[in-house]
């Protein structure tokens, strides 16, 4: 009888052990499978605005390509992968607990691109658990593949998008000036004297400088070459975009020179920037051509077609143990802790506020006169309450200019447009720029604000400008995301505003200048205190 039951006790673990869901062999995909549901769910918010930039924004259009490029690279790797799967699989899970808590970050901070990049390293940490450190080698490269799709955040964008546009303009002009053709570059605005091109932000070249620099690395990747020759092709990228748009440029202000407007306008300039594109990603297969001296039997370029590479036989059959399951615990946590952050960023009180439909026309001895915003810049601006007007004091009647933008959620889908970023593009150049004390403006008052003098031809202001969260005023735009982490973790407040006011400088030299600073500090001393009521505290 007891010879029965222990037969019998084994015929049944031999079959348990032929069970599909208990094999060894299914233990790596049902972790990958679990892992990834569980990172996806915590970063679902980053993940949803990642599909919506490469959707809708052109400058990111190429991330769906990139992004498809990376399972078939993964493939062509695949019995690599398995030959090279040893080695110690806690760095893995490490990269796993400091990526989720970056992403946490993300979250309490409200910022995509954390929540983006922590994803992107999440994945990294969980190949390492899965095939151990052995082939890391081969992850890396496709992690910065992922990481080069991603959007920038938009302050940083709008910094790239204007250094961009102001290096393409002036580049352009240089060349529309060797072919004796009369030009003058104010800010972004080509001026060919009968017409006026307005180098806009689409015409940056950010929509070249992206791919272009994606390609450049997926395709130093495949170049079968010493490192420093794959370098070099990736470094060139951004000076090929920069050139190859200043062509575009010139190429277009000559033929708007010749021809009229609609050379710069619909179809035409639709397909002049994909020849141009082409142009940019020829100039990179030529680059490679040169290193290798113009010899193309030399060119070892790896194709993305075919099944995997072979490679060395297997070394051990990849497994799990005690490290996958702490790995799937801290994916768990993770996804506990952003939802419950979710949660309670959702159910926060509003702050109390006066909306600026109410701010009087009327402060002391200065009168003002409210303003509007064109429903395209409101678009852009994005804000959830604004005002903007002219006040003048009945003495002097020369005006100050106050513009207030608040925003009672910051990071996601809303971003201050810093006027940093914004002036220079219309036109305007910085004379002096400077951050002050915000004691200067109202005593015993902590904080920063900046002193601005801004000219465009023979217009010259002066302007004082801040960020404002609560008690806080930064010169700073990255003080004030550094407080928007902080403030949303402790007050679970993610409210923001910029206070602008500026007046003109009308007579040179530095009375023109100490007249104007008189007007602002006398303007700022009695609309500080009005803001309590507008910007909760």
């Amino acid at each position: 009888m007891t010879t029965q039951n222990h037969t019998t006790q084994d015929g049944v673990v031999k079959d348990l052990r032929k069970l599909p869901w208990l094999a060894a062999r299914w233990q790596v995909p049902a972790f990958i499978l679990a892992s990834l549901a569980l990172a996806s769910f915590s970063g679902w918010d980053g993940l949803g605005n990642l599909y919506r930039r490469w959707a809708y924004e052109d400058e990111y259009g190429f991330g769906f390509l990139a992004a498809g490029l990376v399972p078939i690279l993964l493939w062509r790797r695949w019995h690599l992968i398995q030959a090279l799967s040893n080695g110690a699989k806690w760095p893995g899970l490490a990269l796993v607990v400091v990526a989720q808590l970056f992403g946490v970050f993300g979250t309490l901070g409200e910022s995509y691109f954390v929540e983006q990049v922590a994803f992107v390293f999440t994945l990294l940490g969980l190949a390492m658990v899965a095939f151990g450190t052995g082939p890391v080698r081969v992850f890396i490269p496709l992690a910065i593949i992922l990481l080069l799709t991603l959007p920038m955040p938009y302050t940083l964008q709008a910094i790239v998008t204007l250094k961009l546009q102001l290096l393409s303009t002036n580049l352009g002009v240089a060349a529309i000036r060797l072919l004796q053709i009369p030009v003058f570059a104010d800010g972004n605005i080509i001026d060919l004297g009968s017409y006026k091109l307005l180098v806009a932000e689409a015409c940056s070249g950010l929509r070249y400088l992206l791919p272009l620099t994606c390609i450049s690395f997926i395709l130093a990747y495949l170049y079968q070459a010493p490192l420093w020759k794959r370098a070099i092709v990736v470094a060139s990228a951004p000076l090929i975009t920069v050139l190859i748009n200043s062509f575009r440029i010139a190429v277009i202000a000559v033929l708007v020179n010749k021809f009229g407007l609609q050379m710069a306008e619909g179809f035409l300039h639709q397909f002049e920037g994909w020849v141009i594109f082409l142009l940019g990603a020829l100039l990179l297969g030529v680059e490679i051509l040169v290193l290798e001296g113009f010899r193309l039997s030399k060119v070892r370029v790896d194709t993305l077609l075919g099944g995997p590479i072979a490679s060395r036989p297997v070394a051990a059959r990849a497994s799990l143990n005690g490290i996958a399951v702490a790995t799937l615990l801290t994916l768990a946590a993770a996804l506990a802790i952003t939802t419950s952050i979710a949660w309670a960023q959702a159910h926060a009180p509003t702050p109390v506020r006066q909306t600026f439909a109410s701010f009087p026309h009327q402060i002391r001895d200065w009168s003002g006169h409210e303003g509007k915003i064109d429903p395209t810049t409101l678009s852009v601006l994005n804000a959830t309450d604004y005002y903007i007007g002219d006040f003048s004091e009945a003495a002097t009647r020369t005006p100050v200019n106050l513009f207030v933008a608040y925003y009672d959620s910051l990071s996601k889908g809303a971003a201050i447009h810093s006027p940093r970023v914004c002036l220079p593009g219309n036109g305007w150049e910085f004379v002096s720029f400077e951050e002050r004390d915000f004691g200067e403006l109202a005593p015993e008052t902590y904080g920063t604000f900046n002193r601005v003098v801004v000219q465009k031809g023979m217009q010259k202001i002066l302007m004082y400008y801040w960020f404002q969260q609560r008690e806080r005023r930064t010169a700073n735009e990255f003080s004030m995301k550094y407080y928007l982490l902080v403030d949303s973790l402790k007050k679970s407040r993610k409210d923001g505003a910029l206070v602008r006011i500026y007046t003109p400088i009308l007579t040179g030299g530095d009375i023109g200048t100490s007249e104007a600073e008189a007007r602002l500090r006398a303007f700022a001393d009695i609309i500080i205190p009005k803001m309590s009521s507008y910007l909760p505290q």
